[in-house]
């Protein structure tokens, strides 16, 4: 099996783990990690509808950046309640979400990665996610703060949108200009992505351990 393959099936198999500990948990999660749950939902089926619909070579770009849409669509719902800023991420939702589904249908096209948009969408996340990190510090009320799952869950963040941002931003060029790159960017992405599920399943862990014992 080719190393590619090896890594895009591990990576697809890696929400398992954490889609597991939240249904495990499932009538104590509270909001935000219920949209964590949804999360996982949607990559659970965004990557088998992609693998149905590959192994066909039917294209499965749409599936990509409207899953993405989604991914920083309910990220985003995660930070507007835990920094209770409403307007300013509401503002920032009003204005991206539309630009993002008109630029995927009139400008990159369904079927063609949505470069900008998904560019755009990193440097959001990673903002608010820093700016979350800097909140968490300032306001800590806890011994230790690895027992806070929003620890973990903004490093997954972290993680996936700052290791992807320079791939979004360089995908369609170099696919065009250097097919061979094709295959290590998306490598490096599946890579990010199992990153991102295993640092989701320790925050949920920790909200866990966090029922039996609390902060």
């Amino acid at each position: 099996m080719k190393i590619e393959i090896a890594i895009a099936y591990l990576s697809t198999a890696s929400v398992i783990l954490p889609f597991g500990l939240a249904i495990y948990q499932l009538k104590y999660l509270r909001n935000n990690l219920r949209l964590i749950l949804i999360l996982l939902l949607f990559s659970l089926l965004a990557d088998g509808l992609s693998y149905f619909l590959s192994r066909r070579a039917i294209n499965t770009n749409w599936i990509v950046n409207y899953y993405l849409l989604i991914q920083f669509s309910l990220f985003g719902m995660i930070y507007l309640i835990e920094l209770k800023r409403p307007r300013f991420l509401m503002l920032i939702a009003l204005v991206f979400v539309p630009y993002f589904v008109i630029g995927t249908m009139f400008f990159y096209g369904l079927f063609d990665f949505n470069t900008h948009a998904n560019s755009i969408a990193g440097l959001i996340l990673v903002g608010i996610s820093i700016y979350y990190l800097y909140h968490l510090l300032k306001e800590l009320q806890v011994d230790n703060i690895a027992k806070v799952p929003m620890f973990w869950i903004t490093f997954a963040v972290l993680c996936y949108y700052g290791g992807t941002l320079a791939l979004f931003l360089v995908n369609n060029l170099m696919a065009d200009n250097y097919p061979d790159s094709h295959r290590m960017l998306w490598i490096f992405h599946n890579i990010c992505n199992i990153l991102k599920n295993i640092l989701l399943a320790i925050g949920l862990w920790q909200n866990y351990r966090n029922l039996k014992q609390p902060l």
